[in-house]
């Protein structure tokens, strides 16, 4: 690998350092947008006052340019630019034209190409200038029910999965402009079927993160992925986009915006996007963020742990997400998502499925655990009452009584009476019983024996005489 001259120039170059800061692709492109449009109406007699010359054309490297050597000349009159420039986007805010929360996002391209070119300004004076920021708590979430009327309108599987894979997955919009197959890893139950699935979101990304998808969500992916199959002729490669635009002959990405005019025809199609009246700015619910709200208040009502919650709408919450995975056992907080499955799916009847499933899972479960449990109480009982239990109870009684040999010999004609006499219930049983009478201090009672066929006084008589005899 050599490092070429040309690289190096490039990198010297203002507008290149603001490109190569930006890493999300979605991002540079609005910063691209929002930028253009600012150095567009810095006045070009500032150039020529300032450095002698003016831009020879409206190009934004061009522009760019001659906006950080303005700054590196005199950042206090670059200041005064940036502080104008606020000033009249706070009148279109207090106007009703623009929201207060998209004026910030018209500044940090402008501090984001200063930075880049090491420009320093005293951005907190600056920042006090932004208008209060307005409470989007009139915002609401998408409802059940209006996700599956749009489920019901989709005109094909394309917009199906969309809408599954939003509501489920929590994501941003802009995150279809990263995913491919790769990206996605299903989980299935023993018996073949769907249990969930992972997404990847921002791959490569410093920002990337792991969310979850439904089984419903699953299945309409395999659905897409069969109808790409008799599409295309050949099945998904893990580098392809998770969904592909339908306009292009060969396989391109649909990316955010395709997605949202989709997804725009939908709602509208549905009744939920009607032309707003005079004074209001946005709709009752936002177009892509009503499904991450819907997806932030259904894990909120099935009491998902808060920090998993967290992590899985990408917000930075201290927890360790960024290594691959490839296998359900990699991914610590899935268990945590499947408590919100019920939540997030939509479909009634895959709801009604889903939970006859879990209910059948837990039974299976509790069955399991009585296995579990009855076999470990049966190894107790050999533990403690087995043949091997009861022939190390016969050798301590006899080093006990080493020095009384007629004892010895009645202990052995006891051994011997009672393992080949009793059946080996009988003999746990009161072997049992005799424990508890020596633990609790008590005599242990020889009518027990009685209520033995094999244990009777006639067999142990009998067992003594030939004893004698012998």
């Amino acid at each position: 690998m050599e490092i070429s001259i040309d690289d190096i120039n490039k990198r010297s170059e203002p507008y290149q350092l603001f490109l190569d800061s930006i890493k999300s692709p979605e991002t540079a492109r609005k910063y691209k947008n929002a930028l253009h449009s600012f150095l567009k109406i810095v006045p070009v007699k500032l150039y020529s006052d300032t450095l002698n010359k003016t831009p020879k054309d409206q190009e934004s490297s061009t522009l760019a340019s001659f906006f950080v050597k303005l700054s590196e000349k005199d950042p206090n009159l670059v200041s005064n630019v940036i502080a104008t420039f606020i000033k009249n986007e706070r009148k279109l805010v207090e106007s009703g034209e623009m929201s207060s929360n998209t004026l910030p996002n018209h500044i940090k391209p402008i501090r984001a190409l200063l930075d880049a070119n090491r420009i320093p300004l005293h951005w907190k004076s600056l920042n006090r200038l932004l208008p209060r920021r307005e409470s989007r708590s009139d915002d609401r979430a998408y409802t059940r029910a209006e996700i599956q009327k749009m489920i019901e309108v989709a005109p094909d599987i394309t917009d199906k999965l969309i809408i599954l894979l939003f509501s489920s997955g929590g994501f941003r919009l802009e995150s279809w402009n990263y995913f491919t197959w790769k990206d996605y890893v299903p989980f299935k139950n023993k018996d073949g079927s769907y249990k969930g699935g992972a997404m990847l979101v921002y791959r490569g990304d410093p920002e990337s993160y792991w969310t979850f998808i439904t089984p419903e969500a699953c299945k309409t992916l395999e659905i897409y992925r069969e109808k790409w199959n008799s599409e295309i002729g050949a099945y998904p490669r893990p580098d392809d986009p998770l969904i592909k635009a339908v306009k292009y002959p060969v396989i391109r990405i649909l990316n955010a915006r395709g997605i949202k005019k989709r997804v725009d025809k939908i709602v509208t199609k549905i009744g939920l996007r009607p032309p707003l009246p005079p004074g209001k700015k946005r709709h009752e619910v936002q177009l892509d963020h009503g499904f991450r709200k819907y997806f932030n208040t259904m894990m909120r009502r099935a009491k998902v742990n808060y920090l998993d919650k967290e992590d899985m709408m990408g917000h930075k919450v201290g927890l360790e997400r960024h290594y691959e995975r490839y296998l359900e056992e990699d991914f610590e907080r899935f268990p945590e998502y499947e408590k919100a499955i019920p939540f997030l799916t939509i479909s009634d009847e895959e709801r009604l499925r889903f939970e006859n499933e879990q209910k059948q899972q837990e039974i299976e479960e509790i069955e399991q655990k009585n296995l579990e449990l009855q076999d470990l109480s049966t190894r107790i009982d050999e533990l403690e009452h087995g043949p091997k239990a009861r022939s190390a109870g016969y050798f301590r009684d006899m080093f006990d009584m080493r020095d009384d040999s007629a004892g010895r010999i009645l202990l052995a004609i006891f051994y011997i009476w009672f393992e080949m006499r009793a059946t080996e219930d009988e003999k746990r049983t009161i072997w049992k019983k005799i424990q508890d009478a020596e633990k609790n201090g008590k005599t242990f009672s020889v009518s027990e024996f009685g209520k033995s066929d094999g244990l009777s006084w006639k067999n142990l008589s009998s067992s003594t005489k030939s004893h004698d005899n012998s």
